[in-house]
Parts: C-alpha cells; structure tokens; sequence
C-alpha cells in the first residue's frame, strides 16, 4: 500500500494534474491513488517515487501489485479472439488478418480499461515492431490451431485467419460481447494498415521503447474518439 502520497506531492510543491500527467493517468485516477481507493501498479509507484525523490522501499510495501496479475484468464482471451474472427468477417472478406486480430484484441483491452480502469484479459501489452501484442497471443494461435478451432492461410505475407467451428463465448457477458462488437463493427471494413496507422497515433504506443510493456493507464489521456 502506498502511503503518504499526499504529503510527498505537497512537499515538492505539485498538484494532482502534474502528477497524473507524469504517470499517464487522469487527474480523477491519481486522486483515487492518493485516496487509497485503488491500489497502483509497480511501475506507477516507483515513477512517483522518482518524481517525488524518496526511497522506493520506503514509499511502499511488498504487498503492492504489478499490472500483470493472477487474474489472467487465458481461456477468456481465447474467446475474445474467436470472437472478433466471427464478427469481422464479411462476404468478400471472410478471413482476418493475423495482424488486424491483433489490433482489435488491443483495442478492446485498452478500451475496456478507459471505461473501467480494468482491463478484459489483465495481459501485458509489448510494443513490437508493427504491433502492441501481448506474448500469449501467438502461444494462443497456436493452441486454437492445436485444437482445430481455426484455420490461416497465408497469402503473400499475411496471414489470414478463419474458425472452423463456432467460436465458445461462455467467459463474456452480455455487455463485454456488445462492446467487442461495437469495435468489430467499427473496424470492420478497414484494412490493415489503417488499424495500425490508428494504433501507433495513440499515446500508449508513441510514448514507449521498442520491446516495453505498455502501461493500461496511458490510454486514459486519450480524447474518448481516439481509443478505438
């Protein structure tokens, strides 16, 4: 738990607005941190200790959280993707990219988190070449292929991906299926390179080192037209 951050904010004369700016997060949301209301992650609280100049050990205690948590549910992200492979297909484009996939997974757990300042799946996000992935993504393509659940073809240099039955939804609720499909349907007759183009205009992935976990709470400075 972190504490006194009130005190160490005055102390060095700032206001919650800097901080939160500092931390990618809204002013709202800080001001639940230093309330106690919620809990930082790891990488919040040894940048507020930066910011703050005081001793990481002595600012918190080993009971703090990372964003990365026991609360992963693989089998949750496998419907999630099954999904969006049966929402976004249309009649000339049955297939999806595995890039795009990708993408709309992104999207959904960033925007889920802008809502909620929780994510769908608690996964970390790494910023790789053309995409932010998290690493289960491809270990969970090739289980889905394992099961015969889905199918690629590749074509050219893409990828393409299609189920071959229909896709189990018993982890999502009513409202996490309507706002998967509110971005399927967004995205759905966009190509590729716009949703990457869209993407890598966010704030989460600009700000970020090639290979670096990209922080959830980034995507809460974004005006609300530009998170997917």
């Amino acid at each position: 738990m972190i504490k006194n951050i009130e005190k160490f904010r005055k102390d060095k004369k700032l206001i919650q607005d800097e901080v939160a700016k500092y931390l990618g997060i809204t002013r709202q949301t800080f001001s639940k941190l230093e309330k106690g209301n919620i809990e930082p992650t790891l990488w919040q609280a040894v940048k507020m200790a930066e910011l703050f100049w005081v001793e990481i050990d002595n600012f918190i205690n080993s009971d703090i959280k990372t964003e990365k948590t026991d609360k992963t549910d693989l089998e949750k992200y496998k419907q999630i993707i099954q999904f969006f492979i049966d929402n976004i297909k249309t009649k000339d484009y049955p297939k999806v990219t595995k890039t795009k996939l990708a993408k709309l997974c992104y999207l959904a757990d960033f925007a889920w988190y802008y809502n909620n300042l929780e994510s769908l799946t608690n996964l970390e996000y790494r910023k790789i070449q053309q995409w932010p992935v998290p690493d289960e993504f491809f270990r969970v393509i090739d289980e889905l292929l394992d099961e015969e659940s889905i199918s690629i073809e590749i074509d050219w240099k893409s990828y393409l991906i299609s189920n071959k039955e229909r896709p189990n939804t018993s982890k999502l609720n009513l409202e996490e299926k309507s706002f998967l499909k509110k971005i399927a349907d967004k995205w759905k007759y966009k190509n590729t390179k716009e949703i990457v183009d869209f993407t890598h205009n966010q704030l989460p992935w600009s700000i970020c080192y090639e290979k670096e976990i990209i922080q959830y709470g980034l995507i809460t400075q974004e005006d609300p037209s530009n998170v997917y």
